[in-house]
């Protein structure tokens, strides 16, 4: 096993992303893929290398001729032995810090779901995802489907809740930044000094110079009134061009305005769960329901706990070190507040004192302002009634691709084979009818769908329906490794809880150079 020096110099571009929270979730994740095919192995290959704690293969498919032609996971030698052990084994030479395992029977009866932090279900029929969806939904485990035929291919993701732990206090400064901010006296340096400093001193200097002039209040400026403030700091730069006064001008639209917490925070503190604390809470909404109380608190006055963080400027390095050293003390002292309103819900929750780790409380505070909610879909409602997504899928001109995915999973459930298979014991001569054949009735189900889901004079484009029945849904080793990589992508963010994950499906035509992310 290697070292966590070893580990950070392995991960180090990635650790950059996601940080150590984000590495150490993705290392404790155990994810279950259904299936064993191209598109799985792609998927779980951008997994294994950021070193995804255990995956667990469920397949009883053999590898075959076909396999080793497209699946860089196979090897020749394999033939006739288990996909699935074939797969883990050679994905696990890639990351000896990754355990995997392989379970040797149909997806379909998979049941276990113990533990599991995310499944991915990749080529797999309908029905499947349908009966394992529900499952997952009712468990709250994300879920990832794919789907891959010939140069045609769709994600979708469904997970019933999903949160997102992802200012300079110009116009409202704290007390230790005003401070800062006048111990400064412009007038009195030479142009080399003002050169040097940072533009958030300059603004607030600027800010309360047009404040002085006009009278009026620092809030709700109007864009006039921005303009002003812009001309000041023009006025007290030394010469035209110094970096440090454009920064300043380049930074009155977002440092002059009003402080406002986002609608996607605020959308949060206002959702029941953040008022709820018990033993079942997650360790999100006990957050949440503290990032409430300070939020409400005389401490807190409506803002949200600073990140600590500065951009970078143009200053000499004491002025930019003493500048960077009050805001990490602010954000220290708002965390410390975030911290006694957290103690106060966890012993509402009758939780432990230390249920809520310190590291997820640092985490946490520095990215309030960005924390996002994503609640999607369920994918086994789709069979029961309409596409919750299908005006935009139509409006995105993906509808027919759509359609023509779940028509052949009524194809599937009909005659136990995808479109374009040839039936067992058919002849070679057979093989051109039975797909013009294939191709009618897949058509009609499609078009029967769209019809059904409020399309009026619904039509299939012929050649999408010829890709669909010439592939017999075989998965191409270039668009599989493409769609792998959007699964593994949107399954780190659901594990890391840091970025935002696409909430909808997503189509990818390589053939007529398409991909439409549909968002719900």
């Amino acid at each position: 096993m290697r070292t966590e020096t070893d580990k950070a110099q392995l991960y180090d571009r990635q650790l950059r992303l996601w940080q150590k929270d984000g590495q150490a979730a993705l290392e404790r994740a155990r994810v279950v893929v259904l299936g064993s095919s191209t598109l799985a192995s792609e998927s779980l290959k951008n997994l294994v290398l950021p070193g995804i704690g255990e995956f667990i293969v469920v397949d009883d498919a053999l590898v075959s001729e076909a396999d080793v032609r497209t699946n860089f996971f196979v090897r020749a030698s394999d033939v006739g032995e288990s996909r699935a052990q074939s797969i883990v084994r050679n994905l696990c030479e890639m990351n000896p810090d990754v355990h995997g395992q392989a379970v040797v029977k149909a997806p379909a009866d998979f049941a276990d779901l113990s533990n599991v932090s995310l499944v991915i279900a990749c080529a797999q029929p309908d029905k499947t995802v349908r009966a394992l969806g529900e499952r997952c939904w009712s468990a709250n485990i994300p879920m990832i489907t794919a789907s891959n035929a010939g140069f045609i291919a769709e994600v979708r993701s469904a997970v019933r809740e999903h949160t997102i732990w992802p200012d300079l206090r110009v116009m409202a400064p704290f007390a230790e930044l005003r401070a800062y901010a006048d111990s400064f006296d412009l007038s009195a340096l030479d142009s080399t000094d003002l050169a040097h400093v940072p533009f958030v001193v300059i603004l607030i200097k600027a800010a309360d110079k047009w404040a002085a002039e006009t009278g009026l209040k620092k809030e709700g400026l109007t864009y006039k009134q921005r303009k002003e403030i812009s001309a000041l700091v023009e006025q007290m730069a030394p010469a035209a061009g110094e970096e440090n006064f454009d920064e300043a001008v380049a930074a009155i639209t977002t440092s002059c305005s009003d402080y406002v917490v986002s609608n996607d925070v605020n959308r949060i503190l206002t959702d029941p769960a953040a008022n709820t604390a018990d033993a079942q809470t997650s360790n999100f909404w006990l957050l949440a329901n503290a990032l409430r109380r300070y939020v409400a608190s005389e401490y807190g006055a409506g803002k949200m706990p600073h990140s600590g963080a500065i951009p970078d400027m143009k200053a000499d390095t004491q002025s930019y070190v003493n500048l960077q050293r009050i805001y990490k003390q602010k954000a220290e002292q708002d965390k410390a507040e975030l911290t006694q309103c957290l103690r106060k819900v966890v012993q509402e929750a009758a939780l432990a004192a230390d249920h809520v780790s310190a590291g997820e409380i640092d985490t946490f505070c520095k990215n309030a302002s960005r924390l996002r909610l994503v609640r999607t879909h369920a994918l086994h409602h789709e069979a029961e009634t309409a596409p919750e997504l299908w005006d935009n899928l139509v409006n995105e001109g993906v509808s027919e691709h759509y359609a023509l995915f779940r028509a052949a999973g009524v194809f599937l459930e009909k005659h136990g084979r995808y479109p374009g298979i040839p039936d067992a014991g058919a002849g070679a001569g057979d093989l051109d009818a039975q797909c013009e054949q294939d191709a009618r009735e897949l058509r009609a189900i499609a078009v029967e769908l769209m019809t059904a889901w409020g399309s009026k004079d619904a039509e299939v484009a012929e050649s999408l329906v010829a890709e669909f029945v010439r592939s017999g849904y075989m998965e191409l080793h270039n668009v599989a490794a493409v769609v792998g990589g959007i699964v593994a992508q949107e399954t780190i963010k659901l594990i890391t809880h840091q970025y935002v994950p696409h909430n909808g499906i997503c189509i990818i035509d390589t053939a007529n150079n398409v991909l439409a992310a549909v968002k719900a």
